[in-house]
């Protein structure tokens, strides 16, 4: 008798596809995360039609997006050739480019605060930020990233006699983990701030651009209880992604109506986690620039859609800004900062975005005459409820109301929320601004420098 082997049903069974993690945000390190980056990236693409079909705004909603409608991808949609294309590109990277954890792991440890900042004015308002953080009583640990020669030795040796623990990263040099260049596509160094997370020394790094002032000790940030649920803060901006921006369908994710794009003057990212998630984030944004930067405004929303495309929720407070800034004798509102939240709902941030616009004579007038430029606040009534719509403006302001307004005075730019009624800011951030003259705020009028 001739005996058949025996098959086992198992072992017969085609293997399963792997599946995505639905919670992906709370796996414990970044290797955790590699079979679910290899499920993400056999997830059916998605058309331009099924991307933007999520969002229904209607035009009399005055929905401020990011972009104008004359922009040509707004105009007519990218077609469903070139986003497959764009998302098997990005598939590639994730599935064989990634630089692996294991080798990398031991540059990085503990929290701290990154800036990048080497050029005078930004290292004037670097004094600013150390000078709030000592009055905060803060002892994270500062790093300092530059390119080549834009931030001599001197001056870093000076710079480490304000701080008791500060570092220093030259973006230029062979030894990062990944590396840049100082040619970006729009002439703003936007893509140093992808690299500069990957490339701290900073397990949990807090990135933050060199006008935003911190209002409380941002140590507290980690432990907060969204932090520690997701491992990530990314802050709201004040506009919003079009239906049919392209990065929807590239990153295979339906269009939010409960969501705003993201503002990076600040972000918290625990790289133990994150490390491959930040690298195709500076992939976006280094790599492929000039493709991406068509649509996406620098390295604060490849962040955003870096997690999205991974399919990992991330964290953000649950207010969204409030606009600070100034009220003219005639009642013109002129935004020039945004109030950003901690995740309990207190100010956090002052980050001055705009404040670089404001003419040097108008500055000075609004110091001398008008109390200080920071006056105001306004803040949406449903500032917490992100799907419905606060009618925004960001606009131009010759200020015709300056006294003796000299004939070639330049414009500044200023957020507005059209509905909103101004109130006084000491109500939401008493004596800032005395706090921020302290601080020395006011160095390009005080030195007599060039602000522009």
């Amino acid at each position: 008798m001739v005996s058949t082997p025996t098959t086992n049903p198992e072992l017969s069974k085609p293997s399963r596809p792997p599946e995505s993690i639905q919670d992906a945000h709370k796996l414990p390190t970044a290797d955790d995360f590699l079979s679910h980056f290899t499920a993400v990236t056999q997830i059916k693409g998605m058309t331009m039609s099924e991307a933007k079909s999520s969002c229904s705004w209607e035009v009399s909603e005055e929905v401020n997006f990011q972009y104008g409608n004359d922009s040509e991808w707004a105009v007519q949609d990218r077609a469903d050739e070139e986003l497959e294309f764009r998302r098997n590109q990005w598939h590639h990277f994730i599935n064989n480019e990634l630089l692996p954890y294991e080798s990398y792991k031991d540059r990085f440890n503990g929290r701290g605060i990154v800036i990048v900042a080497g050029n005078g004015k930004s290292l004037k308002r670097v004094r600013v930020i150390l000078r709030q953080l000592k009055s905060l009583g803060s002892r994270l640990p500062i790093e300092l990233h530059y390119w080549g020669d834009e931030f001599p030795t001197k001056a870093q040796k000076e710079m480490s006699t304000l701080w008791p623990s500060m570092y220093f990263n030259d973006l230029s040099s062979s030894s990062n983990i990944l590396k840049s260049s100082n040619d970006n596509f729009f002439h703003i160094n936007y893509q140093l701030k992808t690299v500069a997370v990957m490339n701290s020394r900073f397990a949990e790094p807090l990135l933050l651009d060199s006008d935003n002032i911190p209002i409380i000790d941002p140590e507290s940030l980690f432990d907060s209880d969204t932090y520690k649920e997701f491992g990530t803060l990314f802050w709201p901006d004040i506009a919003r992604t079009r239906p049919n921006n392209p990065i929807w369908a590239i990153t295979n994710t339906q269009c939010r109506m409960d969501e705003y794009e993201q503002e990076s003057g600040q972000l918290i990212v625990d790289k133990r986690k994150f490390f491959y998630h930040l690298q195709l984030a500076a992939w976006f944004n280094n790599v492929h620039a000039q493709y991406y930067n068509e649509f996406l405004l620098g390295d604060k929303d490849m962040f955003r859609f870096a997690w999205h495309a991974l399919k990992t929720k991330y964290g953000t407070p649950r207010k969204w800004v409030t606009s600070v800034g100034t009220v003219a004798p005639n009642g013109y509102y002129c935004g020039h900062s945004f109030a950003q939240h901690h995740p309990n709902g207190s100010v956090a941030f002052l980050h001055g975005g705009l404040l670089k616009t404001i003419p040097k004579a108008v500055m000075k007038w609004e110091r001398e005459s008008r109390g200080g430029i920071f006056q105001a606040y306004k803040r949406s009534v449903v500032d917490e409820r992100h799907n419905l719509i606060e009618k925004v403006a960001i606009s131009m302001d010759g200020v015709p109301y300056l006294p003796n307004r000299p004939e070639d005075l330049g414009i500044q730019w200023c957020t507005d929320l059209k509905d909103v009624h101004p109130r006084k800011l000491d109500e939401l951030v008493p004596g800032f601004e005395k706090t921020f003259e302290d601080l020395g705020g006011y160095w390009m009028l005080d030195n007599d420098g060039t602000h522009t």
